[in-house]
């Protein structure tokens, strides 16, 4: 009797909607369908701004500009509020169909914008809503993977989001052409319908549940615990005051910016390098930029299952160092220092061996991340849980990480093109490989 009340009291396909599996398979389709937008638009642009909203040519480079760099610059600015939200919700689940369905006025709004302020208010809610996603989706894995398996979770899931990346474009840029304009948008619409599919059916797991409800249970039950909880939030400041402290998580903080500088940069001064020095065209631009981003997708779960076996220091420190040493000597190739460096000899396979290098590389490093300010942070509320308040912290610090990697979306372009305009991409390549050095020291000195 009590088995067949169980049975009709739990919703239909509760065991495999609530697996652990499944719900990760939603947060990776939700990140997968943030960056594949995020990017879909790019490669036909400058023809919508032109053609469609009417915008001189030669306004066009500093709006497409305007477009792409919305996005990273309200992710810092909301990504901090949206963390500290999500730490205060029990249910993760509405959070994210709230920011889809954000996501998909604003990819609307994208679509069938007649004017630039449609455009960028559309693009904007595209940006909160991927903030979003970012900052509760690796909040929903931490909850919902054990400790032990966190970084080949965390690998996986980033494997997913890579992959949006690199297809986003990649599909807009080959169907422009073949296709007509609303066409082309069902893809990007299909995309939303898939995701809103599983985050409706995803059932948050007992354990994530659980542990979210008792923390307001036994505030309720300890007046000083209740009282501690409430005084927290007044002194917010002391939470990010004892984040920002901790050298675990300014370590992390950092080589996710560092990351994100290094790869904006690159998409900033690669294509016009290549060609100037090895006379490449744009095909070889993006073979380039595949070998950049390809190895994440392939490589991510290793390097998390990796850093659950030994642990981050000791990968994220070699990676780092050899990043360094490939992303110096990619600047070296093509050019006449050495007799085996020259563009006529071998420098066109030292620079692609280099750049594919760092892409297998990249992952040790800024990929297990998210694992490490996950744990950083649970440590660091077991030590001392007052400044924490009710939440366990993992959304504001995933928001911290958010807010690195849109800094550096924002400042890689900027500082990339300025040293390759002033000094030559040997000194770019030259500057970001001692960037990649500091991090490894000071991974190594936090550990």
């Amino acid at each position: 009797m009590s088995d067949n009340y169980e049975s009709h009291a739990m919703p239909m396909g509760y065991r495999w909607r609530s697996s652990k599996w499944f719900v990760l398979a939603t947060i990776a389709i939700a990140l997968y369908a943030e960056t594949f937008l995020y990017g879909f638009m790019v490669p036909f642009l400058g023809d919508m701004l032109q053609y469609r909203l009417n915008v001189p040519p030669s306004e066009t480079q500093q709006m497409t500009s305007s477009v792409l760099a919305i996005h990273g610059a309200l992710a810092v600015i909301s990504g901090p509020i949206i963390g500290h939200f999500s730490d205060q919700t029990p249910n993760h689940k509405i959070p994210l169909l709230l920011s889809l369905g954000v996501c998909i006025t604003g990819t609307f709004m994208v679509a069938g914008a007649r004017s630039v302020p449609i455009l960028l208010l559309g693009r904007a809610m595209q940006s909160i809503a991927g903030s979003a996603v970012w900052i509760i989706g690796f909040a929903t894995v931490a909850d919902t993977v054990s400790p032990d398996n966190m970084g080949l979770a965390m690998g996986l899931v980033m494997s997913f989001a890579n992959s949006g990346t690199i297809s986003g474009p990649a599909i807009s840029g080959l169907l422009y052409e073949a296709v007509s304009y609303w066409v082309l948008w069902l893809i990007p619409l299909l995309v939303l319908v898939i995701d809103l599919v599983a985050r409706m059916l995803m059932i948050e797991s007992p354990s994530e549940t659980l542990s979210k409800s008792d923390s307001y249970t036994l505030e309720a039950s300890s007046p000083m615990l209740s009282r501690e909880s409430q005084e927290a939030p007044s002194k917010i400041g002391s939470f990010w005051r004892l984040l920002l402290c901790n050298g675990r998580i300014l370590v992390c903080l950092f080589i996710t910016f560092s990351s994100m500088t290094v790869s904006t940069s690159l998409y900033a001064t690669l294509p016009l390098h290549i060609q100037e020095r090895f006379e490449w065209g744009p095909s070889s631009a993006g073979l380039m930029f595949a070998g950049l981003a390809v190895p994440g997708i392939l490589i991510s779960p290793l390097a998390g299952w990796v850093r659950d076996m030994v642990g981050a220091r000791y990968p994220a420190i070699i990676s780092c160092i050899l990043q360094a040493l490939f992303l110096s000597l990619s600047g070296i190739a093509g050019s006449d220092s050495f007799s085996w460096s020259s563009a006529q000899t071998g420098g066109k396979a030292i620079y692609s061996t280099s750049i594919i290098a760092v892409g297998l590389l990249r992952p040790f490093a800024s990929g297990i991340a998210p694992a490490e300010l996950t744990a950083a942070a649970k440590t660091l509320r077991e030590k001392n849980p007052s400044p924490f308040g009710a939440g366990d912290g993992v959304s504001r610090v995933i928001a911290m990480m958010d807010v690195a990697a849109s800094l550096g979306m924002m400042i890689g372009p900027i500082v990339g093109g300025s040293l390759k305009a002033l000094l030559g991409y040997e000194y770019m390549s030259l500057t970001w490989g001692c960037e990649g050095k500091y991090a490894a020291f000071h991974e190594e000195e936090d550990a």
